[in-house]
């Protein structure tokens, strides 16, 4: 077994403005220069957020790698209780070093432009504003986040995006704009990420049990779906894609459609259905129809957002159908998540604008099981939806409708397999039922195709898309 070296303690200096304050002091000033104490710590942010992300990726690696025996349990053991901690402790100094940096070079550039003055910066008893920190974020409810981002001079607002992406950009409250704003700071480090510290696996050729090719091929085939994100990551760099959220280490991506702002009078959140993950978001699947909805309002007072705030049942196909979705302790995990981020949304509502939670399939349980939460709704569209958690009842003032073809989770619903409370039944529903390509033959029953459909911009499914876009338009 290969020693893995721990990390050491990280020193950094503390920069101290001194300017001369009478004769005594000779030479000017003391300092460093600003634009170099900046990169710096831009340079650690980055560093502290690359080697956390690596380590997620070493612990998937080290729980995977097939290695049979006494010695790799020792190993996993050590890996998972001092050396992967050991990594996450380096990156949490490096983000720590960055956030002393950047207080110091704001300090160094704050005192510069004083010019004479720029000494009482740094004397007991003078009152300065305080730089603003992730830290000021714990214990505060969206609301109260808000209001604290509004207190903020137009100077700290930048600072806190440019130094706390992550938080900027995922933290319900700061408004959406600025959230965007600092997600393409997180794609640029995903994309910096993916480049330099996820090498494509390579077949090893001495590992021969009968199982290793098939885990190496699903190895080989996640890494491929992690770098086709760097295209679409790019986009949002490039301001063309608008995420309100972006954290892949809680499986947290959400993506903003059309303008939310003091025009919009519909605001649809739309929560896709189960397997959905990242990668689902890079060919436009999941956005397919809220996006027709969006643009099928002329005058651009529509806007979506295509949510995946949380991990969603996207394992295998047994994992996923047949454990996580129909797991009640699985949507009680997800709609909490659910609730906090629609309460964010609700901040920035127009008044008298509508708010409609869409969801297909397990999304219409996420929707559903976030009104349990406190979540609240004009109206609840069901796409081909599952079960609702157990305890839901209608919200008064709420339109409920649902949308379906005969297909595999129906039958499956009405035979009492996957839960008793689901859309179909659910009286509170209005229900439209289509007619699927293959006509009304038993088979079509039993059609995962069908299940799909209902969520896709495709003429066959164009009669169901438009009696939802009748409903969301007619208010």
């Amino acid at each position: 077994m290969l020693p893995i070296p721990s990390f050491c303690a990280v020193k950094y200096i503390r920069w101290i403005n001194i300017r001369q304050l009478g004769d005594g002091l000779n030479g000017g000033f003391y300092g460093a220069d600003v634009a170099q104490l900046q990169q710096l710590a831009t340079t650690m942010s980055s560093a502290g957020r690359m080697l956390e992300m690596q380590r997620l990726a070493l612990n998937g690696r080290v729980a995977g790698t097939p290695w049979p025996g006494p010695d790799a349990e020792i190993f996993r053991q050590d890996w998972k209780t001092v050396h992967s901690r050991s990594l996450g402790a380096a990156a949490i100094l490096l983000q720590q070093a960055a956030k002393d940096l950047m207080r110091q070079a704001d300090e160094q550039q704050r005192a510069s432009a004083a010019g004479g003055a720029s000494a009482m910066l740094s004397l007991p008893g003078v009152e300065r504003s305080p730089e603003p920190r992730p830290e000021d974020l714990h214990g505060r409810s969206p609301a109260e986040i808000r209001t604290w981002w509004f207190g903020l001079a137009g100077h700290q607002q930048q600072a806190f995006i440019r130094n706390h992406p992550h938080a900027a950009g995922n933290t319900n409250g700061i408004p959406f704009d600025a959230r965007i704003e600092a997600n393409r700071l997180n794609a640029r480090l995903r994309i910096d990420w993916l480049q330099n510290n996820d090498p494509e696996p390579r077949l090893n050729p001495w590992i021969l049990d009968s199982g290793y090719p098939a885990r190496f091929a699903a190895e080989h085939e996640a890494w491929r779906k992690r770098q086709d994100g760097i295209g679409y990551l790019q986009n949002v760099v490039e301001d063309k894609i608008h995420l309100a959220a972006y954290d892949p280490g809680q499986s947290s991506i959400v993506e903003l459609l059309g303008e939310y702002n003091a025009a919009t009078t519909t605001v649809i959140t739309y929560v896709p259905g189960t397997t959905t993950n990242e990668a689902s978001f890079y060919d436009g699947g999941p956005q397919a129809v809220p996006n027709r909805l969006v643009q099928a309002d002329t005058s651009g007072s529509t806007a979506a957002f295509v949510y995946k705030g949380s991990e969603f049942p996207d394992g295998d196909l047994v994992e996923a159908f047949l454990v996580e979705a129909k797991s009640d302790e699985f949507v009680a995990a997800s709609a909490p998540v659910l609730a906090a981020f629609q309460e964010a949304v609700d901040l920035e509502l127009p008044r008298d604008a509508q708010t409609v939670g869409m969801g297909h399939s397990w999304g219409l349980r996420n929707v559903t099981g976030s009104e349990m939460e406190g979540a609240s709704y004009s109206k609840v569209i069901a796409l081909s939806g599952a079960a609702m958690p157990p305890g839901w009842t209608p919200s008064p003032g709420t339109d409920y409708t649902s949308y379906t073809y005969p297909d595999i989770l129906l039958t499956a619903e009405a035979n009492g397999l996957v839960g008793e409370n689901y859309p179909m039944r659910e009286p509170a529903f209005d229900k439209h039922v289509y007619a699927p390509p293959g006509g009304l033959r038993p088979s079509e029953m039993y059609s995962i195709d069908n299940h799909s459909l209902i969520a896709e911009t495709v003429p066959e499914n164009e009669e169901a898309l438009d009696d939802i876009e009748e409903e969301i338009s007619g208010r």
